[in-house]
């Protein structure tokens, strides 16, 4: 409920009055209702209820409404009593009780009447006097923004057995991942029908094996006497025997070709 809509510049005279006009509305109302009351029921107890209902419409109705300014520069609506932090820079208090001290009377802490609010809706400053001083704002009360919780300390045995943990999980991805191929590759290999080898294939497959056998062992039978002559050269009798297992070898597998 507002008392009255008024410009910035009268709601300071309007709030000090306040009880004034309600102390008078509330008077002619008593009247009007005790009279109504007496004709109605005994008089004793239609004053005793006539006091009651002035009580609670001055205490808790007409003291409760507030002052409505419009702002200059949006046109935006603001009740005056607002929660509001206190422009005086050796208070700078919050305002709570806003009933008792809006914007528009003076600072509860400090008892500094403010001289301009800052627009809670445009952002732009509102003058409550002639003088136009922007030193001693009032500005709304914003919500103190919440820090954000400092980050969980790093213990570095978890970060190690979680990387390690992480490292043995892509292992296993790529084990898995070359067996289903290597799986895949036969299945494929299966289904695929031979491919017959003509009779000319075929020999030249069977040259080629021969000779490979041809060139490589003689290869391998001189890298193992080469070896033998570097790991026995201390002990002739042992690079002997090794010799002689070397061409042994080459016996056994080499002329069987």
């Amino acid at each position: 409920m507002i008392t009255t809509l008024c410009n910035q510049y009268t709601a300071r005279k309007w709030f000090k009055a306040r009880k004034t006009i309600n102390l008078a509305i509330v008077f002619i109302g008593f009247v009007i209702l005790v009279f109504v009351l007496q004709a109605l029921m005994y008089p004793l107890i239609a004053d005793v209820i006539a006091i009651a209902i002035a009580y609670v419409v001055f205490f808790h109705v007409l003291a409760k409404r507030a002052i409505a300014i419009t702002c200059p520069n949006c046109k935006g609506y603001i009740e005056t009593n607002t929660p509001w932090k206190c422009g005086n820079p050796n208070c700078r208090k919050n305002n709570e009780r806003v009933d008792d001290f809006p914007f528009v009377y003076h600072c509860e802490h400090c008892s500094v009447e403010p001289k301009a609010y800052k627009c809670h809706h445009c952002e732009k400053t509102i003058f409550l006097g002639r003088d136009m001083l922007t030193t001693l704002c009032a500005t709304l009360i914003k919500p103190e923004k919440k820090s954000a919780p400092p980050p969980p300390k790093k213990d570095p045995v978890v970060d190690k057995i979680t990387q390690e943990n992480d490292t043995i999980r892509e292992t296993e991805y790529k084990l898995r991942k070359a067996k289903l191929d290597l799986e895949l590759k036969g299945v494929q290999k299966n289904l695929e029908p031979d491919k017959e080898l003509t009779e000319e294939e075929i020999l030249e497959k069977s040259a080629a094996r021969f000779k490979d056998r041809l060139t490589s062992g003689p290869k391998i039978v001189e890298r193992w006497k080469a070896e033998n002559a570097r790991i026995y050269k201390d002990n002739p009798l042992e690079r002997e025997k090794q010799d002689a297992n070397a061409d042994q070898w080459a016996l056994n597998n080499l002329d069987k070709m």
